[in-house]
């Protein structure tokens, strides 16, 4: 089992050495470029920079849960629609919707309002 697995591991090995690629190295840093301020003028700009980044990061962050809020919001009036036009249901103390089966769910769940008795249910499943 090893001399097979030695073997294609030989053979990867070649076809990677055989294969074409470029010789260039990129260069390392030799030094960083003086700016024109002085050190403490340097360090100001730099934080102001990376305050301004933040106040971005932050507001977007922050559009993110409104535009959430605001999608929230129209998901619970559409079902809330649903179950009031009689397309969907709830039941009894539960917090879950689900769709009407136009086939006889309404008669199945003896949904009134969009609230199925859940009671009845139960006790129909013991006999």
């Amino acid at each position: 089992m090893s001399k097979f697995f030695n073997l294609g591991r030989f053979v990867v090995d070649k076809a990677v050495k055989a294969l074409p690629r470029s010789k260039k190295v990129s260069p390392t840093i030799k030094s960083v470029p003086r700016t024109k301020l002085s050190v403490k003028e340097s360090l100001k700009k730099t934080k102001s920079k990376e305050y301004s980044r933040r106040i971005d990061k932050l507001s977007e962050a922050q559009k993110k849960i409104k535009e959430g809020k605001k999608m929230m919001q129209e998901g619970q009036k559409t079902r809330k629609k649903m179950k009031d036009t009689g397309t969907a249901f709830t039941f009894k103390g539960g917090k879950s919707y689900h769709s009407i089966n136009p086939a006889g769910d309404v008669r199945r769940y003896k949904i009134k309002k969009g609230v199925a008795q859940w009671d009845n249910i139960i006790k129909k499943e013991k006999q």
